[in-house]
C-alpha cells in the first residue's frame, strides 16, 4: 500500500466507511478505478482493509486523493476474529466522481446548470478564487454516478451519501422515491472531504450528547477533551453545523459529564454570509475578532463565500447592540461595502440613505463618510371607502388620539382619498404582539363585485364569501352590509438581521402579501434586488416583475428563465419576509411591457403548488435558509 499515506473512519449505525487518501501523484488511480473489479489496486485496497481493520464491519471504502473524492465503492465484510483473516467479498460496481472538461463558451454558472449545481459548489469543490476557467480545464463535479443495486432504496443511498432523498431526486429528476435495479443516478458529494483524516485508529468509549442553546462544536469538543473533527467524524458530519436538541456521538476519553467552567459572557449568532461581507467586516460589526471567528469555525484562510453559515461569537452586549440595531452619526466605508449591504446592517432602507446623503445612485466607493441617523418610524395612509379612523388607527398599532394629534385633526371625521401620517410602534407596519383578527364593514355600491372586494381588502375571494355566507353565484346589491375580515400579522422575531420573518402562508404571509400589493425581493446570495407586484395565485403567490429593468436583474440572477428555486428575502412595506422564488413565466399575464409573458413563483412557508396542492419541497428548503432556520 505504497500509494496510501492516511486513512480515516466515519462510523455508522451498522458499520463503518473507511477513508483512504492516496498520494496526489498517483494520478492514473481514478483510472484504475474506473476498470474491472479485479484491478491490481481494488485487490490491494481489500486486502489491505480486512487485514488492518478484521473487527470492523466495512460498509463502503472511499478513496480520496488531492482533498477530492475520487471514487467509492461498496465493501462487504463478515467480522473476523483476530486470528483468522478471510478475502473480503467487494460489489464490482465502483462508483467515480464525474470529471468535465470546458468547452469554448461555457462558463462556470452554464456548467453548473448542466449538472443541476450551483456555481459555488463547483468553486468549493474545484477550490476556484473566481469564475474564471479556461477552455480545456478539467473540472471536478461533486457528483458521484451510481447503479441501483438490490436492496437500495432512496432513503438507503441518501444515509449511505449523507444526504438527503429529495436531494438525490432533484439532481436525477425523479418525480417519486421508485428507483429500480440498474439505474444509474447522481448522487452528491460533500466538498469537505479534505477535512484532515484521523492517523491512527482505535475504538474509543463513546457517550451520547444533546446540542444545548449556544453549543458549537468547539465548545463541546472542549468541554469533553476531545478534538472537532473527531466528533465531525464519529457523527459523519460534513460541516461544523450542529442544532439544539440534536444528539451527538461524542469519541475519546469522557467523564461522566461534560467539565463545567466559567466562561465569560459569550453569545453565538448563526450568520448567512451575504454580498460584500468578509471576516474583518463581520468581526467589526458583531464586536469580535477575526481570528475568533476562524478558531469559531474551524476556518484555516479568511475566505469565505456567500450563502456560508457561520458561527459568530460576540458578547451579549454586542450582540444586544446588534440586536438593536445601534446606528453611527457617520459611517465610513470599507473593502466589500455596498449600500445594500450597510441599510441591512443598520436597519435602515437604501433610499433612506440615498436621501440623507444626496446620492442619485447606488455607488459607492472605498473610503466615503455616510451620513447616519435613525429612520423615521412613519408612514402614509391614504382613506379608503369605508374607513373610520379607529379602525386605521388599530389596524396600523396605534390609537385615535394619537392620529389626531399628529395629523392635526379637529374630529375623528376623515374623507375617502385624504392622506394620514401613522407613527408606528418600532418602525414596523403594525406593532401588533400577536395575530388578531377583527371585522370592518362595506357597504355595496354600484359596480362592486366580490373579487375586486377581496383585492381592495388584501383577503382572498374564498374568505370574503365564506365571512358572508355567499357563494361565487351569489349576487351583491347596492346598499348591503358586507363582513370585511381584518388580519393582524405579528411581527415574528428573526434569526438575524439578515434574515426574514419565518411566516405560514396560510394564515400570515398571504395577508402581507396580497394579491395587488408591490414588494421588493432581494436575492440572499447575491444581495441584488428587483420589484414585483403579485397578480394573482391563491396556494402561493403568482407574482410579475414591474419593468424590463426588472426583468433584467432577474434574469441575471437566475442565468436566464429557470425552474430552480432561489432563497430570497420579500420585502414588504418595512418588513423581510423569508421565501423561495423560481423565475420561469407561464400562464397568464397581467402586468404589461416589463419584458416577459406570464407570471412566476414565491413560495412561503407551507405554500403549496398549484397542480396537486402539495408542498414543494425544494421551495420549503431555500424558504427555511431564508429564514436562518435551516
Amino acid at each position: 500500500m505504497n500509494f496510501l499515506h492516511k486513512y480515516g473512519i466515519e462510523k455508522q449505525s451498522d458499520g463503518v466507511i473507511l477513508t483512504l487518501y492516496v498520494l496526489d501523484f498517483d494520478t492514473e488511480f481514478a483510472n484504475e478505478l474506473g476498470t474491472t473489479g479485479t484491478s491490481t489496486y481494488q485487490d490491494e485496497i481489500g486486502q489491505y482493509a480486512q487485514q488492518r481493520f478484521p473487527t470492523f464491519k466495512i460498509n463502503a471504502i472511499k478513496i480520496v486523493a488531492g482533498g477530492i473524492l475520487i471514487g467509492m465503492f461498496s465493501f462487504t465484510s463478515i467480522t473476523q476474529s483476530k486470528t483468522t483473516v478471510k478475502a473480503a467479498s467487494q460489489d464490482q460496481t465502483l462508483i467515480n466522481t464525474l470529471t468535465y472538461s470546458v468547452k469554448s463558451g461555457d462558463s462556470l454558472s452554464l456548467i453548473a446548470k448542466k449538472y443541476r449545481l450551483t456555481t459555488n459548489e463547483l468553486k468549493l469543490f474545484n477550490q476556484l478564487t473566481s469564475d474564471t476557467i479556461k477552455v480545456g480545464q478539467v473540472l471536478n463535479i461533486p457528483l458521484l454516478k451510481y447503479d441501483v443495486k438490490s436492496g437500495d432504496s432512496l432513503s438507503v443511498l441518501a444515509k449511505q451519501f449523507g444526504t438527503t432523498s429529495d436531494r438525490i431526486k432533484q439532481l436525477n429528476s425523479l418525480t417519486s422515491d421508485v428507483i429500480y435495479l440498474g439505474q444509474s443516478l447522481y448522487v452528491p458529494v460533500a466538498s469537505t472531504v479534505s477535512t484532515a483524516p484521523t492517523s491512527t485508529i482505535t475504538q474509543p468509549k463513546t457517550t451520547t450528547y444533546t446540542v444545548q442553546s449556544g453549543d458549537s462544536l468547539s465548545v463541546i469538543a472542549k468541554n469533553f477533551q476531545t478534538t472537532v473533527s473527531s466528533i465531525k467524524e464519529a457523527n459523519s458530519l460534513t460541516t461544523d453545523i450542529i442544532r439544539v436538541g440534536q444528539t451527538l456521538n461524542i469519541p475519546g476519553k469522557v467523564n461522566e459529564s461534560p467539565s463545567v467552567t466559567t466562561q465569560p459572557s459569550q453569545e453565538l449568532t448563526k450568520y448567512t454570509v451575504m454580498s460584500g461581507d468578509s471576516l474583518s467586516v463581520l468581526a467589526k460589526r458583531f464586536n469580535t475578532s477575526v481570528e475568533d471567528i476562524k478558531k469559531q469555525n474551524s476556518l484555516t484562510t479568511d475566505t469565505i463565500y456567500l450563502g456560508q453559515m457561520l458561527v459568530i461569537p460576540s458578547s451579549s452586549e454586542a450582540k444586544t447592540a446588534v440586536e438593536s440595531k445601534t446606528i453611527p452619526v457617520s459611517y465610513k466605508v470599507v473593502a466589500g461595502d455596498t449600500l445594500s449591504g450597510i441599510a441591512k446592517a443598520f436597519g435602515l432602507s437604501v433610499s433612506f440613505i440615498k436621501e440623507i446623503n444626496n446620492l442619485t445612485s447606488d455607488t459607492i466607493y472605498l473610503g466615503q463618510t455616510l451620513q447616519l441617523k435613525k429612520q423615521p418610524t412613519t408612514k402614509t395612509y391614504v382613506v379608503k371607502n369605508g374607513d373610520t379612523l379607529s379602525e386605521i388607527a388599530k389596524e396600523h398599532g396605534t390609537t385615535t388620539e394619537e392620529m389626531v394629534k399628529i395629523n392635526q385633526l379637529t374630529s375623528t371625521n376623515i374623507a375617502v382619498g385624504q392622506v394620514l401620517t401613522i407613527n408606528s410602534t418600532n418602525g414596523t407596519a403594525s406593532a401588533t404582539i400577536e395575530n388578531s383578527l377583527t371585522y370592518r364593514t362595506h357597504t355595496v355600491q354600484s359596480g362592486d363585485n366580490i373579487w375586486d372586494l377581496s383585492v381592495k381588502y388584501g383577503i382572498p375571494q374564498a374568505e370574503l364569501l365564506r365571512a358572508n355566507n355567499l357563494t361565487t353565484s351569489s349576487r351583491l346589491t347596492i346598499g348591503q352590509k358586507l363582513k370585511i375580515p381584518v388580519h393582524q400579522i405579528a411581527v415574528q422575531k428573526t434569526v438575524s438581521e439578515h434574515h426574514g420573518e419565518y411566516l405560514t402562508w396560510w394564515t400570515e404571509a398571504q395577508y402581507v402579501f396580497p394579491i395587488g400589493k408591490v414588494a421588493t425581493v432581494i436575492d440572499f446570495q447575491t444581495g441584488k434586488s428587483f420589484k414585483v407586484k403579485r397578480t394573482v395565485g391563491a396556494n402561493h403567490a403568482d407574482s410579475e416583475t414591474l419593468t424590463t429593468t426588472d426583468t433584467n436583474i432577474a434574469k441575471g440572477i437566475w442565468g436566464g428563465y429557470s425552474w430552480s428555486t432561489r432563497y430570497v428575502i420579500v420585502e414588504i412595506d418595512g418588513r423581510e419576509i423569508a421565501a423561495s422564488m423560481s423565475f420561469y413565466p407561464h400562464d397568464v399575464d397581467y402586468v404589461p411591457n416589463n419584458g416577459i409573458n406570464g407570471h412566476f413563483d414565491i413560495h412561503f412557508k407551507d405554500s403549496t403548488r398549484h397542480k396537486d396542492g402539495k408542498v414543494d419541497p425544494y421551495h420549503q428548503e431555500k424558504i427555511r435558509i431564508a429564514a436562518g432556520v435551516e
